[in-house]
């Protein structure tokens, strides 16, 4: 279920820009999503957390939380602020980046890009020490070069950039950094509180740079618009900021406890796929055979990373295939 919410996100995202007649600013879309996320988990956060079981509940306390690494701010302000901060902040950077990809490149494009994810964590995994399996080299491999086929699709050249496909790229980085932090502060710090700093810190840097650097754009937007575009801009926001920003963290939160963040990307990997079947139905994205070839490949590399076996930390050899 996370996998198909998660999938839904870069359609949804693209549709802003593909089917209205007046592009909106890219910090309006991403402060309407921030804020939306917040009010929702705000709301709704005592159903949720009747639904959603907490890790940090299972053994570990707010004062393991505040001797984890020796952490001064955490001592200082309290792990939940300080967890919050920090996914806040890498969610934020994601967000934002990953809605100006969207805002240049198709929504396919997006969805393929931003599952690298699936590759980056377990490669940071092994910079931190631990040997990476040879099935993890084969996969960036396969996927990389699945990438340079899938972006030499002629088929989706009108709607797709090189700007877009980096910027993209760079915010599978950025949710990369954030699923890794992730699975550190939620055996920590409770679900409600995680996710609630969360999603203040992102609308607050959210809002800040919208009215630093987008203010003017979003007033000259809200008056030329038409009613139409304005309506599918909220029901983006909405769409977006709930199904995206608020349910599926809370479900992430226990669901990657119970994993690893690693073992989490199985069911990542096949996002891509749903997105290109819910971009075609809504955008009328199409591939060609560069498109099919070069997912084809991705998606082999995405289940290659997904299935490999967990490295031995204290396996001597610099590849450890176990």
């Amino acid at each position: 279920f996370i996998t198909l919410l998660f999938a839904s996100n870069s359609p949804i995202l693209r549709s802003a820009w593909e089917s209205t007649s007046s592009a909106p600013p890219v910090l309006l879309i991403n402060a309407a999503v921030s804020v939306v996320g917040l009010v929702g988990v705000i709301a709704s956060s005592s159903f949720l957390n009747q639904i959603v079981s907490d890790p940090s509940a299972q053994g570990n306390t707010s004062k393991d939380a505040m001797n984890s690494g020796n952490d001064l701010a955490a001592r200082i302000l309290g792990p939940s602020a300080v967890a919050g901060a920090e996914l806040g902040l890498w969610k934020f950077l994601g967000t934002t980046t990953n809605i100006y990809g969207l805002s240049q490149t198709s929504s396919d494009h997006g969805a393929f890009l931003i599952q690298l994810t699936t590759l980056i964590v377990p490669v940071v995994q092994g910079i931190m020490g631990v040997p990476i399996p040879k099935q993890i080299w084969a996969a960036i491999g396969l996927a990389l070069g699945g990438v340079v086929i899938f972006t030499q699709d002629p088929n989706q050249s009108d709607c797709a950039s090189l700007e877009g496909d980096i910027l993209c790229a760079l915010a599978a980085v950025f949710y990369a950094t954030y699923d890794l932090r992730l699975f550190h502060w939620g055996k920590l710090v409770p679900t409600n509180e995680l996710i609630t700093t969360k999603m203040v810190t992102q609308s607050l840097l959210a809002l800040s740079m919208l009215y630093l650097f987008g203010r003017q754009e979003t007033l000259d937007f809200l008056s030329d618009s038409s009613a139409d575009d304005l309506k599918l801009v909220g029901i983006v926001a909405l769409w977006s900021g709930l199904a995206v920003n608020c349910v599926a963290p809370y479900l992430q939160v226990s669901g990657q406890q119970a994993v690893g963040p690693a073992r989490a990307q199985i069911l990542y990997a096949s996002q891509p796929l749903w997105a290109a079947i819910m971009s075609f139905f809504l955008l009328g994205e199409a591939c060609g055979i560069e498109g099919f070839s070069g997912g084809a490949l991705f998606l082999v590399a995405m289940f290659l990373a997904a299935t490999a076996e967990n490295p031995d930390p204290n396996c001597p050899e610099k590849e450890c295939e176990v």
